[in-house]
């Protein structure tokens, strides 16, 4: 059988792209998205119920929703930004923030933590912003 690059303009379903080494999902002719030896590739946006574990290191881009609550198994971090490692003792169950932009004013429906180079602070809704730790 010859190599094939592409499907037919009516074909639904999977086929083997043997140039590129990768399996394709096709409707109506069109690549939905591929599996190869190193990624997914996935054109249009997902949607799952129920549970989903994930595991190994993923990269978000763009806004993710979730409407369910988020959790983070025991003995790991939340880390917002790129953050170095810790000088001593590697922390466990923290939400660490990189250095950010701090706010401004009030807000009035919200509440937030976050930190700069200098300062832990938080903000609640009505109120200001108060230095949690300096």
């Amino acid at each position: 059988m010859p190599n094939q690059t592409a499907a037919k303009p009516r074909h639904r379903g999977w086929w083997f792209d043997q140039i590129n080494n990768r399996l394709v999902a096709v409707f109506n002719g069109t690549e939905v998205f591929d599996f190869d030896g190193n990624d997914m590739v996935v054109t249009p946006n997902v949607t799952m119920s129920g549970t989903a574990t994930v595991t190994g290191a993923q990269t978000f881009t763009g806004v993710t929703t979730h409407s369910a609550e988020l959790r983070v198994a025991n003995g790991f971090n939340v880390r917002v930004g790129t953050i170095s490692a810790f000088g001593t003792t590697e922390p466990t169950n923290w939400i660490v923030f990189r250095s950010g932009t701090q706010p401004a004013g009030t807000i009035t429906t919200a509440g937030g933590v976050g930190a700069d180079d200098t300062t832990v602070r938080k903000i609640v809704a009505g109120g200001t912003i108060d230095s949690i730790q300096t």
